[in-house]
């Protein structure tokens, strides 16, 4: 990645959106256009305090302000900032999250029919992107990282054996990191893929930080990519929902794209999203690669001291860590574990919370803790102390929690481990969207294909995709899940004790 100084006719000081919406707001024009609050002289009362400077750049495409589907101004000169600070050749921002990003990808690439490898632990919005274009993706089955249980990489050794299969692939789709800061080796993964001139697409959601700072793994579009989606908002400093689609090299149609992009993203896209998206670039280039460098010095010293002292919880460390599909930690994340079997990841959630710690996700063994890239010396301080109550008090309620809940912990990933490397479902997944089904209880789904999306939630990976062949498995995953007090992301059965399955013809 370039430097301020490093740059030669880039300017990273500069943020023309937000620049162009602070002249908009200065001109003070009368509004005779959408939004409706018009500037935020019409609006809730008791809200204007929270809403008002908002509501003065909350603005429309007019003079000035560029087109985010046909950007010629202050958009197209935001998205080439945001190119040269992410090393691509060309960026897009999104307003629909890395959702829309991922449904981009899916309807750019893939036609009816269409083969694709995708890595089995992906974001529902890849399947649902896959659903809408009708492609035929067969799925490869990620390696389980066996101290939290948790689904990590794809070995690429099954890779190739998936490319040897199945030669017609148009494209694979890897998620990189997982939910848990877990990262793959994504330089071998492309290599395979363009040894065979295919695409490597990239969610990488939780890793837009990536490559900022010698401190942190690389980036995927570093280690040669073709399409990476972000969630600049999950890891960097932008709003919630504003993301980035990042392009390099010749595989991918950026014209089809950019088209694709108009269709699923609003056509009245939100100015402060993309404004945000501005500020985090200038932010991240100016301050925030050092404060990254900082921040991770520090995390991973506090994170070293607190693994020492405590007796019941563990703070997962690739270090010990000996399987192929994990090449790097992202140190902005601690995954807590609790060293018994009786205490879910849900429980640690609750513990945690109690203490006025509210953690980014739980699943059924383990907790996860996001920093931000510019985090202080005491705001560490006070989670490793909230740390520390929770082992303590976990090791005084341990014996009792043993004998009332022993063995609710077993994680469902692992479970799942001993299938093939690699399955296609039985029916592809837009067919399966349009069949009749039927609801059924769990029992009874077994050997039957699924009709919806079985999906824990967070990290919304689904369990179950439509199309799928429900083995015993997935009914005991689904059963556990439930029993460790987890959430099943629009379920049509919120007691998870019936699903929807294919008519048998």
């Amino acid at each position: 990645m370039s430097t301020v100084e490093e740059d030669i006719g880039v300017n990273h000081k500069e943020a023309p959106l937000y620049e162009a919406l602070c002249m908009y707001e200065g001109n003070r024009h009368q509004s005779l256009h959408v939004p409706g609050h018009k500037d935020g002289n019409t609006f809730d009362g008791e809200a204007m305090s929270h809403f008002h400077s908002i509501l003065k750049i909350d603005a429309t495409e007019v003079d000035g302000l560029d087109d985010l589907h046909h950007p010629t101004e202050a958009i197209a000169r935001a998205q080439e900032l945001a190119a040269d600070a992410f090393g691509a050749e060309h960026t897009f921002f999104l307003i629909g999250g890395s959702t829309a990003g991922n449904l981009a990808a899916a309807l750019t690439l893939c036609e009816p029919g269409d083969v694709i490898l995708v890595q089995r632990n992906a974001h529902k919005s890849v399947f649902n992107g896959l659903m809408l274009a009708g492609a035929q993706p067969v799925y490869i089955l990620p390696d389980i990282e066996p101290g939290t249980q948790v689904a990590a990489g794809i070995n690429p050794e099954h890779l190739q054996m998936a490319l040897r299969k199945y030669p017609q692939a148009k494209a694979v789709w890897i998620t990189n990191p997982n939910y848990y800061g877990m990262g793959q080796n994504v330089t071998k993964l492309a290599n395979i893929c363009h040894q065979t001139g295919i695409p490597l697409i990239v969610d990488e959601a939780h890793g837009a930080h990536f490559g900022q700072a010698d401190v942190l793994p690389s980036s995927s579009l570093q280690d040669g990519a073709d399409l990476v989606i972000q969630s600049t908002h999950k890891m960097l400093t932008a709003m919630t929902m504003a993301s980035m689609l990042h392009v390099q090299g010749p595989l991918i149609p950026r014209e089809k794209l950019a088209g694709v992009l108009a269709m699923v993203q609003s056509s009245s896209p939100s100015y402060p999203l993309m404004a945000s998206l501005d500020v985090s670039r200038r932010h991240l280039v100016i301050k925030g690669r050092t404060q990254l460098s900082h921040t991770v010095e520090k995390l991973e010293r506090y994170r070293a001291d607190i693994t020492k002292e405590l007796q019941h919880l563990s703070v997962w460390d690739k270090a010990g860590d000996k399987i192929t599909c994990i090449h790097s930690r992202d140190p902005l994340k601690w995954v807590l574990t609790s060293r018994h079997s009786s205490i879910t990841g849900y429980q640690l959630l609750e513990y945690l919370q109690d203490k006025g710690c509210i953690a980014e996700m739980a699943d059924v063994r383990n907790v996860v803790l996001v920093f931000s890239i510019d985090v202080r010396d005491e705001d560490i301080e006070r989670t490793v102390s909230m740390i520390k109550k929770v082992d303590e008090e976990i090791g005084k309620r341990q014996s009792i929690a043993d004998r009332a809940q022993a063995g609710v912990t077993q994680d469902v990933t692992g479970m799942l481990s001993g299938m093939e490397s690699f399955i296609e479902p039985a029916i592809p997944l837009r067919e399966a969207f349009h069949k009749k089904r039927e609801e059924v209880t769990l029992q009874e789904a077994i050997g039957r294909c699924s009709a919806e999306m079985i999906i824990p939630y967070p990290p919304g990976i689904p369990l179950l995709t439509p199309g799928e062949i429900i083995e015993p498995v997935h009914i005991e995953a689904i059963r556990r899940i439930k029993k460790a007090g987890g959430y099943f992301q629009g379920a049509s059965d919120e007691k998870m004790e019936k699903m929807f399955v294919l008519v048998n013809l």
